[in-house]
C-alpha cells in the first residue's frame, strides 16, 4: 500500500528514462565476450594449483560457449507436467541431500548416490528456472528495444543460470568501523581448517576477516548455490539477473564506488523478490513440504531479525564510542547465545556486518539506504517503474533526490 504523500508536496510524477546504454557497458561485454572466446583453451587448461583464490576467468571460459549455445532453447521445451515432475524430483533428491548432511552420521555413499541422480536433472531444472524468470521479467515490462533495429524488443541479458557451488568469499573490514575494505573469490571446496587458517592470515591489529559461503554469483551464466529449496533458487536466479540488467544503467555502473556496492545489492534484493513472486504467480509449482529443497526444521525460540538487528545497532553505538574491544566481546557473547537456540553462526565481527550489511534490506544492516530504497519500492509499487526510475541512480544524494520527485522526504523516513 502506498502512503500518503507529505502534505503541500505534490510534484509530477518521475518519468522514467528510455534505455540509452553508456557505450562503456556496450563495449566492455563485447571486449568480454570476444576475449572469453579467445581465451577458452587457455582459460580451460590452466590450472591454479595449490592456491585457495577462486579463478573466476577460468569459469566464464568454460562455460560461457554452452550458455551461448543454449539461448534457442530457453525452458528446455518440455511441457507443463513434465516440469513439475523434474522439479519435484530435484528438489525431493536436495531435500533427502540435506537431512542426511544433517543427520547425527551422515552416510557418504548415500549422499554420493543421492547427488549423482540429482546430476542428471540439473540441466533441465536450469532452463525451467530460467524460463520462469524469463517469463516474469517480459510480464514486468523489463523488454527493451535492440539499439540497431528499432520496434524490435528482447529481454537484454537473456537469463542463465548455473546450479553449482558458488565460490566462497574472502570479506575484510577494519577493526574500529564496519565496512567492507576488500574481498577476494576463494575455492568452493575449501575446509574449515583451510579457512581458519586464511582468516588467521587475513587478520591484524587493524583489520577482521571472515569467510562467508555465498548464495549466487552475478557471473554470467550466474553461478547458484545448488543445495537451496525451490523458492530460494528462484530468488537467487531473479536477484541475479537484476545485476545483469542494472549492469547497463548509471547504477549498476556504480559498483563497488562509495555507496553503490549497498544500492546495488538492495535494489536487487528488492526487485529480485518480486521478480520470483510473479514467476512463481505465472508458474505455480506445489512440492511437498520437506521435499522442497529445505532442510529439516531446527527448533528455534528466538526471533532472528529482531536479535540481529539490536545487535547490530548496539555494535553501531560501542564502535563510534571507539570501544572495540567491548564490541567484539559482546558479538561473541550474542553468537554463543544464539547458539543456545538453535541459531549456529561460525563467527560474527565486524567483518561479518559489513558483508550482509551490504543487503540494507536485511536485519544485519543499520544503512539507512535499506528503508530509502523500500519507500521507493512503496511509491511506485510496479516492478518495471521501479527499475525503470532507480537504475538511475548512482548515490545516496541521488536516491534522495529520487524520493523527493515522488514526493517523499527522505529524512522523514525512519532508520529502525
Amino acid at each position: 500500500m502506498k502512503r500518503p504523500r507529505l502534505a503541500g508536496i505534490n510534484p509530477p510524477p518521475p518519468e522514467p528514462r528510455p534505455w540509452r546504454p553508456h557505450w562503456l557497458a556496450l563495449g566492455l561485454m563485447g571486449a568480454i565476450a570476444l576475449g572469453l572466446v579467445l581465451g577458452l583453451v587457455p582459460g580451460v587448461l590452466w590450472n591454479r594449483g595449490a592456491d585457495d583464490g577462486y579463478s573466476l576467468w577460468r569459469w566464464e571460459a568454460g562455460r560461457l560457449a554452452p550458455a551461448l549455445l543454449t539461448l534457442p532453447g530457453a525452458g528446455g521445451g518440455l511441457d507443463a507436467a513434465t516440469e513439475a515432475g523434474r522439479l519435484a524430483t530435484y528438489f525431493r533428491l536436495t531435500s533427502a541431500i540435506r537431512a542426511e548432511r544433517a543427520s547425527p552420521a551422515p552416510d557418504a555413499a548415500l549422499i554420493e548416490a543421492l547427488a549423482s541422480e540429482r546430476a542428471l536433472l540439473e540441466n533441465d531444472v536450469e532452463r525451467i528456472v530460467e524460463g520462469y524468470v524469463a517469463d516474469a521479467a517480459r510480464a514486468a515490462g523489463l523488454t527493451r528495444p535492440l539499439p540497431l533495429f528499432a520496434g524490435v524488443e528482447t529481454l537484454w541479458p537473456p537469463v542463465r543460470i548455473e546450479l553449482a557451488n558458488p565460490p566462497q568469499l574472502l570479506v575484510r573490514s577494519p577493526r574500529d568501523r564496519i565496512e567492507r575494505a576488500g574481498d577476494t573469490l576463494l575455492r568452493p571446496d575449501l575446509g574449515l581448517d583451510a579457512i581458519a587458517a586464511i582468516e588467521a592470515r587475513a587478520d591484524d591489529g587493524d583489520t577482521v576477516s571472515l569467510v562467508v559461503a555465498i548464495g549466487g554469483l552475478a557471473a554470467w551464466p550466474a553461478i547458484i548455490r545448488e543445495d537451496r529449496s525451490y523458492d530460494g533458487i528462484l530468488r537467487l536466479a531473479a536477484h541475479e539477473w537484476i545485476h545483469h540488467y542494472l549492469a547497463f544503467y548509471p547504477l549498476g555502473l556504480a559498483w563497488g564506488r562509495g555507496d553503490g556496492t549497498t544500492l546495488n545489492e538492495t535494489v536487487a534484493n528488492v526487485a529480485g523478490r518480486e521478480l520470483a513472486r510473479i514467476a512463481r504467480a505465472r508458474h505455480p509449482v506445489t512440492l511437498p513440504p520437506h521435499a522442497d529443497g529445505r532442510a529439516p526444521p531446527r527448533e528455534r525460540t528466538l526471533d532472528f531479525r529482531t536479535e540481529m538487528h539490536a545487535l547490530r545497532l548496539e555494535v553501531d553505538a560501542l564502535l563510534a564510542d571507539g570501544r572495540v574491544a567491548a564490541a567484539e566481546t559482546l558479538m561473541e557473547e550474542r553468537r554463543l547465545h544464539l547458539a543456545d537456540h538453535g541459531i549456529a553462526i561460525r563467527k560474527i565481527n565486524q567483518a561479518y556486518f559489513a558483508f550482509y550489511g551490504s543487503y540494507a534490506d536485511l536485519p544485519q544492516s543499520s544503512d539507512p539506504i535499506g528503508p530509502r530504497v523500500q519507500r521507493v519500492w512503496e511509491e511506485t509499487g510496479e516492478l518495471g517503474r521501479f527499475l525503470a526510475l532507480i537504475r538511475e541512480v548512482r548515490s545516496v544524494p541521488d536516491l534522495d533526490a529520487l524520493l523527493a520527485r515522488l514526493g517523499v522526504d527522505p529524512a522523514a523516513i525512519p532508520v529502525e
